[in-house]
Protein backbone atom coordinates (compact mmCIF):
# COMPACT_ATOMS: atom_id res chain seq x y z
CA UNK A 1 0.00 0.00 0.00
CA UNK A 2 1.17 3.50 -1.13
CA UNK A 3 1.29 6.02 1.96
CA UNK A 4 -0.48 9.15 1.58
CA UNK A 5 1.08 11.98 3.40
CA UNK A 6 -1.33 14.81 4.16
CA UNK A 7 -0.41 18.21 5.10
CA UNK A 8 -2.99 19.89 6.72
CA UNK A 9 -2.57 23.76 7.25
CA UNK A 10 -3.86 25.53 10.20
CA UNK A 11 -4.66 22.37 12.02
CA UNK A 12 -5.00 23.82 15.38
CA UNK A 13 -8.06 25.71 14.32
CA UNK A 14 -11.79 24.53 14.33
CA UNK A 15 -12.24 22.54 11.39
CA UNK A 16 -8.72 21.10 11.66
CA UNK A 17 -9.64 19.52 14.86
CA UNK A 18 -12.74 18.35 13.51
CA UNK A 19 -10.83 16.54 10.77
CA UNK A 20 -8.11 15.07 12.55
CA UNK A 21 -11.10 13.81 15.15
CA UNK A 22 -10.84 10.45 14.21
CA UNK A 23 -8.48 6.99 14.79
CA UNK A 24 -5.72 6.39 12.37
CA UNK A 25 -6.10 5.46 9.39
CA UNK A 26 -3.94 2.67 7.76
CA UNK A 27 -1.60 4.23 5.12
CA UNK A 28 -2.32 7.76 6.02
CA UNK A 29 -0.02 10.31 7.85
CA UNK A 30 -0.26 13.40 8.93
CA UNK A 31 1.54 16.84 8.61
CA UNK A 32 0.03 19.18 11.18
CA UNK A 33 0.88 23.05 10.10
CA UNK A 34 -0.42 25.64 12.70
CA UNK A 35 1.14 27.74 14.45
CA UNK A 36 0.51 26.67 17.77
CA UNK A 37 0.92 22.69 18.48
CA UNK A 38 -2.96 21.06 18.01
CA UNK A 39 -4.46 19.91 20.76
CA UNK A 40 -3.51 16.09 21.21
CA UNK A 41 -1.58 15.47 18.26
CA UNK A 42 1.44 14.48 20.46
CA UNK A 43 -0.54 11.65 21.66
CA UNK A 44 -1.20 10.72 17.44
CA UNK A 45 2.02 8.10 16.20
CA UNK A 46 0.41 8.84 12.68
CA UNK A 47 1.06 12.98 13.08
CA UNK A 48 4.19 15.47 12.71
CA UNK A 49 4.08 18.49 14.07
CA UNK A 50 5.55 21.51 12.28
CA UNK A 51 4.97 25.19 13.94
CA UNK A 52 5.00 28.06 12.36
CA UNK A 53 2.94 30.21 9.66
CA UNK A 54 2.07 29.54 5.95
CA UNK A 55 3.94 32.82 5.00
CA UNK A 56 6.69 31.35 5.74
CA UNK A 57 8.00 29.74 2.79
CA UNK A 58 11.46 28.11 4.04
CA UNK A 59 8.99 25.98 6.79
CA UNK A 60 6.17 25.47 4.21
CA UNK A 61 8.35 23.76 1.62
CA UNK A 62 10.38 21.74 4.38
CA UNK A 63 6.96 20.65 5.84
CA UNK A 64 5.96 19.90 2.28
CA UNK A 65 8.49 17.11 1.67
CA UNK A 66 6.91 14.06 0.89
CA UNK A 67 3.31 15.50 0.90
CA UNK A 68 1.03 13.98 -1.23
CA UNK A 69 -2.32 15.83 -0.96
CA UNK A 70 -2.79 18.87 1.25
CA UNK A 71 -5.84 20.37 2.90
CA UNK A 72 -4.93 23.75 3.70
CA UNK A 73 -6.97 25.78 6.08
CA UNK A 74 -4.67 28.23 7.32
CA UNK A 75 -6.18 31.84 7.00
CA UNK A 76 -7.10 34.22 9.30
CA UNK A 77 -10.96 33.27 9.88
CA UNK A 78 -12.81 36.70 9.89
CA UNK A 79 -12.47 40.14 9.00
CA UNK A 80 -8.95 41.91 9.35
CA UNK A 81 -7.01 44.25 8.58
CA UNK A 82 -6.20 44.38 4.39
CA UNK A 83 -2.36 44.31 4.80
CA UNK A 84 -2.97 40.93 7.52
CA UNK A 85 -5.59 39.82 5.08
CA UNK A 86 -3.25 39.92 1.81
CA UNK A 87 0.11 38.34 3.76
CA UNK A 88 -2.22 35.73 5.24
CA UNK A 89 -4.70 34.45 3.24
CA UNK A 90 -3.38 35.27 -0.30
CA UNK A 91 0.49 35.22 -0.02
CA UNK A 92 0.30 32.57 2.45
CA UNK A 93 -2.21 30.73 -0.13
CA UNK A 94 -0.10 31.18 -2.94
CA UNK A 95 3.35 30.07 -0.84
CA UNK A 96 1.28 26.71 0.23
CA UNK A 97 0.27 26.31 -3.58
CA UNK A 98 3.91 27.00 -5.00
CA UNK A 99 5.39 24.51 -2.50
CA UNK A 100 2.23 21.84 -3.54
CA UNK A 101 3.34 21.90 -7.11
CA UNK A 102 6.75 21.62 -6.77
CA UNK A 103 6.16 18.87 -4.18
CA UNK A 104 4.37 16.81 -6.71
CA UNK A 105 1.14 17.31 -4.62
CA UNK A 106 -1.74 15.44 -6.37
CA UNK A 107 -4.74 16.82 -4.47
CA UNK A 108 -5.43 20.19 -3.10
CA UNK A 109 -8.49 20.72 -0.98
CA UNK A 110 -9.02 24.58 -0.40
CA UNK A 111 -10.79 26.08 2.81
CA UNK A 112 -12.95 28.63 1.23
CA UNK A 113 -16.10 30.12 2.71
CA UNK A 114 -19.59 31.19 3.10
CA UNK A 115 -18.59 34.36 3.07
CA UNK A 116 -17.37 34.54 -0.68
CA UNK A 117 -21.13 34.51 -1.01
CA UNK A 118 -22.29 36.57 1.95
CA UNK A 119 -24.89 39.14 -0.40
CA UNK A 120 -26.82 35.61 -1.59
CA UNK A 121 -30.24 35.57 0.21
CA UNK A 122 -32.48 32.32 0.12
CA UNK A 123 -34.86 34.29 -2.58
CA UNK A 124 -31.86 34.42 -5.11
CA UNK A 125 -31.61 30.56 -4.60
CA UNK A 126 -33.20 28.67 -8.02
CA UNK A 127 -34.80 25.28 -7.25
CA UNK A 128 -32.44 22.85 -6.14
CA UNK A 129 -30.13 25.24 -4.06
CA UNK A 130 -28.02 28.03 -4.93
CA UNK A 131 -25.40 26.32 -7.22
CA UNK A 132 -21.99 25.32 -5.95
CA UNK A 133 -19.97 27.62 -8.09
CA UNK A 134 -22.66 30.35 -8.20
CA UNK A 135 -20.43 33.61 -8.88
CA UNK A 136 -18.86 35.29 -5.86
CA UNK A 137 -20.37 38.01 -4.00
CA UNK A 138 -18.28 38.38 -0.73
CA UNK A 139 -19.24 40.16 2.17
CA UNK A 140 -16.06 41.59 3.61
CA UNK A 141 -11.78 41.96 2.72
CA UNK A 142 -11.92 38.15 3.84
CA UNK A 143 -14.64 36.87 2.16
CA UNK A 144 -13.06 38.16 -1.15
CA UNK A 145 -9.56 37.04 -0.03
CA UNK A 146 -11.44 33.36 -0.04
CA UNK A 147 -12.57 34.44 -3.65
CA UNK A 148 -9.10 35.03 -4.39
CA UNK A 149 -7.88 31.87 -3.07
CA UNK A 150 -10.43 29.72 -4.63
CA UNK A 151 -8.81 31.71 -8.29
CA UNK A 152 -5.57 30.88 -7.33
CA UNK A 153 -6.18 27.46 -6.57
CA UNK A 154 -7.80 27.15 -10.17
CA UNK A 155 -5.15 28.65 -11.94
CA UNK A 156 -2.68 26.19 -10.32
CA UNK A 157 -4.72 23.05 -11.31
CA UNK A 158 -5.06 24.43 -14.79
CA UNK A 159 -1.39 25.28 -15.00
CA UNK A 160 0.39 22.61 -13.46
CA UNK A 161 -2.53 19.33 -13.47
CA UNK A 162 -3.25 19.43 -9.93
CA UNK A 163 -6.72 18.52 -8.96
CA UNK A 164 -8.48 21.31 -6.61
CA UNK A 165 -11.74 21.25 -4.67
CA UNK A 166 -12.38 23.97 -3.08
CA UNK A 167 -14.80 23.79 -0.22
CA UNK A 168 -16.99 26.88 0.60
CA UNK A 169 -17.41 26.26 4.38
CA UNK A 170 -20.58 27.03 5.87
CA UNK A 171 -20.97 26.74 9.94
CA UNK A 172 -18.86 23.93 11.03
CA UNK A 173 -19.14 23.25 14.50
CA UNK A 174 -19.98 20.46 16.39
CA UNK A 175 -23.83 21.93 17.12
CA UNK A 176 -25.17 25.39 15.41
CA UNK A 177 -24.45 27.95 17.26
CA UNK A 178 -27.45 29.85 16.78
CA UNK A 179 -30.73 29.15 15.13
CA UNK A 180 -30.19 31.32 11.79
CA UNK A 181 -27.33 28.91 11.11
CA UNK A 182 -29.29 25.65 11.14
CA UNK A 183 -29.54 26.20 6.86
CA UNK A 184 -26.12 26.08 6.35
CA UNK A 185 -24.39 23.86 9.51
CA UNK A 186 -21.86 21.44 8.59
CA UNK A 187 -21.57 18.58 10.97
CA UNK A 188 -18.05 17.55 12.10
CA UNK A 189 -19.03 13.69 10.30
CA UNK A 190 -19.97 15.17 7.06
CA UNK A 191 -16.75 18.00 7.24
CA UNK A 192 -14.35 14.81 7.13
CA UNK A 193 -16.55 12.69 4.82
CA UNK A 194 -16.73 15.80 2.25
CA UNK A 195 -13.09 16.10 2.60
CA UNK A 196 -12.39 12.20 2.37
CA UNK A 197 -14.50 12.47 -0.79
CA UNK A 198 -12.36 15.27 -2.41
CA UNK A 199 -8.96 13.43 -1.54
CA UNK A 200 -10.06 10.24 -2.41
CA UNK A 201 -12.20 9.78 -5.07
CA UNK A 202 -12.41 10.49 -9.45
CA UNK A 203 -12.55 14.42 -9.79
CA UNK A 204 -12.28 17.14 -12.14
CA UNK A 205 -9.33 19.65 -12.14
CA UNK A 206 -10.88 21.98 -10.24
CA UNK A 207 -14.03 22.05 -8.47
CA UNK A 208 -16.18 24.32 -5.79
CA UNK A 209 -18.28 22.33 -3.47
CA UNK A 210 -20.75 23.89 -0.72
CA UNK A 211 -19.40 22.36 2.76
CA UNK A 212 -23.24 22.29 4.25
CA UNK A 213 -24.85 19.25 5.83
CA UNK A 214 -28.15 17.91 4.88
CA UNK A 215 -29.53 20.31 6.13
CA UNK A 216 -33.90 20.78 6.08
CA UNK A 217 -33.61 24.20 6.09
CA UNK A 218 -31.03 24.56 3.41
CA UNK A 219 -31.08 26.38 0.19
CA UNK A 220 -27.73 25.52 -1.32
CA UNK A 221 -26.91 23.10 -3.63
CA UNK A 222 -25.49 19.73 -2.77
CA UNK A 223 -24.98 18.75 -6.63
CA UNK A 224 -21.77 19.59 -6.30
CA UNK A 225 -20.96 17.53 -3.56
CA UNK A 226 -22.36 14.50 -5.50
CA UNK A 227 -19.88 15.21 -8.62
CA UNK A 228 -17.02 14.09 -6.15
CA UNK A 229 -18.91 11.22 -4.46
CA UNK A 230 -19.86 13.12 -1.15
CA UNK A 231 -23.61 12.53 0.50
CA UNK A 232 -24.29 14.45 3.13
CA UNK A 233 -25.56 12.50 6.24
CA UNK A 234 -26.61 15.08 9.21
CA UNK A 235 -29.42 17.64 9.20
CA UNK A 236 -29.57 20.38 11.98
CA UNK A 237 -33.04 19.92 12.26
CA UNK A 238 -32.63 17.86 15.63
CA UNK A 239 -31.03 21.32 16.69
CA UNK A 240 -33.97 23.66 15.70
CA UNK A 241 -35.79 23.28 19.04
CA UNK A 242 -33.05 24.64 21.26
CA UNK A 243 -33.64 27.91 19.77
CA UNK A 244 -36.72 30.63 19.62
CA UNK A 245 -38.65 29.98 16.42
CA UNK A 246 -38.33 34.03 15.22
CA UNK A 247 -34.55 33.32 15.28
CA UNK A 248 -34.89 29.60 13.07
CA UNK A 249 -37.26 30.98 10.56
CA UNK A 250 -35.39 31.34 7.16
CA UNK A 251 -35.92 34.72 5.83
CA UNK A 252 -35.92 35.05 2.20
CA UNK A 253 -34.28 38.47 2.38
CA UNK A 254 -31.37 37.89 4.89
CA UNK A 255 -28.18 37.64 3.19
CA UNK A 256 -26.16 34.44 3.64
CA UNK A 257 -23.08 36.18 5.52
CA UNK A 258 -25.19 37.27 8.23
CA UNK A 259 -23.44 39.93 10.53
CA UNK A 260 -20.34 40.10 8.05
CA UNK A 261 -21.95 42.10 5.60
CA UNK A 262 -22.27 44.71 7.91
CA UNK A 263 -19.40 44.63 9.70
CA UNK A 264 -16.79 47.53 9.23
CA UNK A 265 -14.20 46.64 6.28
CA UNK A 266 -10.73 46.22 7.77
CA UNK A 267 -11.20 46.29 11.28
CA UNK A 268 -9.92 42.97 13.55
CA UNK A 269 -13.28 40.96 14.27
CA UNK A 270 -12.94 38.92 17.52
CA UNK A 271 -15.14 35.82 16.97
CA UNK A 272 -16.99 34.58 13.83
Amino acid sequence: MTERVVLITGAAGQVGRILMDRPPRPGWRYVLLDVVAPEGADRRDDATVVIGSVTDEVLVRSAMAGVTDVVHLGALSVEDEWQRIVQVNIDGTRIVLDAARDAGVGRFVFASSNHAMGFYTPADAPAGGLPDDAPARADTYYGWSKVAGEELLRLYCERYGMRGVAVRIGHCFPEPLTGSRLAVWLSPADARALVDAALENDIDAFQIVWGASANTRSWLSREGGRRIGFIARDDSERFADRFPPEQTRVDPTTPLGAHFTGVPLGEPMRTR
